[in-house]
């Protein structure tokens, strides 16, 4: 209990609660700030770029990503994202998975017709299973929250749909992939990290794996590709920012 006060007075200290766009009080992201923040549309592959339809990725980058989706709410490139990311993640802001979360639910409502946005999702759509990138042990405990999974259950909760945190489980943690440019250094940097613990709890689900950004989708292909081994029916990549 003491060491929380101690990190919400220091947080308060060194990053006093104010807008990151405007400089409004008692909030991180103002209500006006976030609607200003522009939603993609995600018609096209992520990995090449061709027009599909809800993120939805082509035959020919599927056999190589075993990803069948990849959904992202903004851009990366936009400052105010970078701070809100950065602030969340390096200067433990666990309040701003509520705003970041909320984009990905505006997302999705507001342009797709995609199952999990329907109103079968909010009485209990069981053929979906959110679940967050997990982190290795090492970051998990000095930041002390997996910010995929704080993420996860703000959507989980919106739609009512089930989350599982621990399925995946990351074996090793290697160097962090923010750290590397190179898109094939950060698919062996990360190859074989994950293992499932309990494979039938995903069989012939639709997991759905959230994250904050993605970048070359390396982590996410891996991951993808580990549940796609232990019988999952799809899975699609669902994140705040890609960049």
């Amino acid at each position: 209990m003491w060491l929380n006060r101690i990190k919400i007075f220091l947080l308060d200290l060194f990053f006093p609660k104010k807008c990151l766009e405007c400089g409004q009080a008692d909030t991180y992201l103002c209500p006006a700030c976030f609607n200003k923040i522009e939603i993609l549309l995600n018609n096209e592959c992520f990995f090449c770029g061709k027009i599909t339809w809800q993120g939805k990725i082509c035959l020919e980058c599927k056999k190589e990503s075993y990803l069948d989706r990849v959904i992202s709410a903004t851009n990366y490139g936009s400052p105010l994202i970078r701070e809100l990311i950065k602030a969340f993640k390096y200067h433990f802001v666990k309040e701003l998975a509520i705003s970041l979360s909320q984009l990905i639910i505006k997302t999705i409502e507001a342009n797709w017709s995609l199952d999990i946005a329907c109103p079968p999702a909010r009485q209990g759509f069981w053929d979906f299973l959110i679940v967050p990138v997990p982190l290795c042990k090492a970051k998990l405990r000095s930041r002390g929250f997996n910010q995929a999974e704080l993420l996860t259950k703000e959507i989980s909760n919106y739609f009512n749909i089930p989350t599982e945190t621990n399925i995946i489980k990351r074996k090793f943690p290697g160097m962090p992939q923010a750290n590397i440019k190179d898109t094939e250094k950060r698919k062996k940097n990360i190859k074989r990290a994950f293992e499932i613990s309990e494979p039938e709890k995903i069989r012939d689900k639709i997991i759905i794996l959230t994250d904050d950004v993605i970048t070359t989708g390396a982590t996410l292909i891996e991951v993808a590709k580990i549940l796609k081994q232990n019988s999952a029916k799809e899975v699609w990549a669902i994140t705040v920012a890609k960049g």
